[in-house]
């Protein structure tokens, strides 16, 4: 069975500026490898949406035009307007292989076509536009996806994951292919076939959500997180996080706890 990383690290997959995504878990089968099933309605609310690097992927089908797309990890923070009404299922960016028919590297950063990625796509497609409500689409989902699911899984990989997250993120390459017994050339290779990135840029994108769900989730201390997360100091910690974010850590505390009863994610 494919490691439960989702025990140990659930992503914070939006952070809005005014709301309008709303997320349904998956049963328990799938939360190892799917963060959630969501929804997105058009004209719910005026403003635009900040949508923040979440270590996963997404389908998106637009229940309006019918229309569907793949889209790849993403490592900056963008706006999306709510102009359409989407149904969408968001992986974890390392279990996309256990679902799809080719190397996440084919389709990574792009939106692609879903059909030339999962089986018989377009018959699940149609029948999540036909359907009558959330609550449909999501059923004919998880029947789908677990029909779809091979638990196999690269276990360097899966090691590789385990380890930078119980380090916060804050662990060098040297360090993790000398604990895996594997080359970093290795390392680099089964990352790109299995998930599409460097296993630098995910480690890194991991302590960035770490550092993210630490400040959201009490009264931080910038010194404490120094420390934590393995920056050299609060300038390199600031930088690092609006690199990913788009804005300062203190504005988006600000922005998240100003709104946040706007939001209606389950986290």
């Amino acid at each position: 069975m494919a490691f439960s990383l989702d025990k140990i690290f659930t992503t914070r997959t939006a952070l809005p500026s005014n709301g309008g995504i709303t997320e349904i878990e998956p049963i328990a089968a799938l939360k190892p490898y799917i963060r959630c099933f969501w929804t997105y309605k058009r004209g719910t609310c005026a403003m635009k949406t900040r949508i923040i690097p979440d270590c996963c992927a997404d389908i998106i089908i637009n229940l309006d035009d019918e229309s569907a797309g793949f889209v790849g990890m993403c490592f900056d923070s963008f706006f999306a307007e709510n102009v359409s009404t989407v149904f969408g299922i968001r992986f974890y960016a390392w279990s996309v292989p256990r679902f799809a028919r080719t190397n996440a590297v084919r389709s990574y950063g792009f939106d692609s076509n879903p059909q030339n990625l999962f089986y018989k796509f377009t018959d699940f497609k149609d029948s999540i536009i036909e359907a009558k409500n959330t609550a449909q689409r999501v059923e004919l989902s998880q029947k789908y996806f677990l029909e779809l699911l091979d638990e196999s899984c690269d276990s360097d990989v899966m090691n590789c994951l385990y380890t930078a997250i119980k380090c916060n993120g804050s662990i060098s390459i040297h360090e993790l292919s000398r604990s895996m017994a594997v080359s970093r050339r290795t390392l680099e290779r089964k990352f790109m076939q299995n998930i599409g990135v460097s296993p630098k840029s995910i480690i890194e994108l991991i302590r960035y959500q770490l550092l993210w769900q630490d400040c959201i989730s009490s009264n931080f201390c910038a010194h404490d997180l120094v420390d934590k997360f393995g920056y050299y100091d609060q300038a390199h910690m600031y930088n690092d996080f609006k690199k990913y974010h788009g804005i300062g850590l203190g504005d988006a505390w600000q922005e998240y706890f100003k709104l946040s009863h706007f939001y209606n994610t389950t986290f």
